[in-house]
C-alpha cells in the first residue's frame, strides 16, 4: 500500500465517486461468484448516488473513504447501531493494495468505539475469503435479493472484536 493514503468521513461532493467505485468492483469481482445477470442486477443502481447521500446524513452510519493524493480508491459503509459492516469496496485499480483490510479495520475500530465487541456483515461469496483472512467466521447461509428481483447467495460473517 502506498504510505500516502487517509481513511476520512465521506462528504456529499463524494457520492458520484462512491457510485463509480461501487459499480467498478462489482463488474470486475462479481462474475468470480455469480451469473452476468446477478452480476448486471447487482450493479444497477437505479437510485443514483441518493443511497450514499442518505447514508451521510444519517447519523447511525457512516461512510468512510480511503483516498490516494484526494482520489477515492475505496470505502466502507458501517451501521452503528446495530453493528454492522454494511459494504466494503476498493476501486478494481487499486485492488491488492491493503485498502480494503485498511478501511475495514477503521470500521471494526469505530464499532468498539460505539461499544461493540463482535460485527456482522453479509458477505457476497467472491469476498468470502478475504473476510476469512480478516479473522470472520461463517455464521450462516443466506439470500439476498438484488435490483428487478434478481436473489443471489450470501454468507453472514461475524467477528469479535
Amino acid at each position: 500500500m502506498t504510505s500516502s493514503y487517509t481513511i476520512r468521513s465521506s462528504r456529499t461532493a463524494d457520492v458520484e465517486r462512491l457510485l463509480v467505485v461501487h459499480v467498478a468492483a462489482i463488474f470486475e469481482h462479481g462474475p468470480e461468484a455469480y451469473t452476468d445477470r446477478q452480476v448486471a442486477a447487482w450493479a444497477a443502481k437505479p437510485e443514483g448516488t441518493d443511497r450514499y447521500a442518505e447514508a451521510i446524513e444519517d447519523p447511525e452510519r457512516e461512510i468512510v473513504v480511503s483516498a490516494v493524493e484526494g482520489r477515492i480508491v475505496g470505502f466502507g459503509t458501517v451501521d452503528l447501531d446495530g453493528g454492522t459492516v454494511e459494504a466494503l469496496f476498493v476501486d478494481p485499480e487499486w485492488g491488492g493494495r491493503g485498502f480494503g483490510s485498511a478501511l475495514l479495520g477503521h470500521l471494526e475500530d469505530r464499532l468498539v468505539g460505539a461499544g461493540f465487541d463482535r460485527v456482522r456483515l453479509r458477505a457476497v461469496l467472491n469476498t468470502v475469503d478475504f473476510y476469512e483472512h480478516q479473522g470472520y467466521e461463517r455464521v450462516e447461509e443466506t439470500t439476498y435479493t438484488t435490483t428487478a428481483g434478481v436473489e443471489a447467495a450470501a454468507i453472514w460473517l461475524q467477528k469479535r472484536l
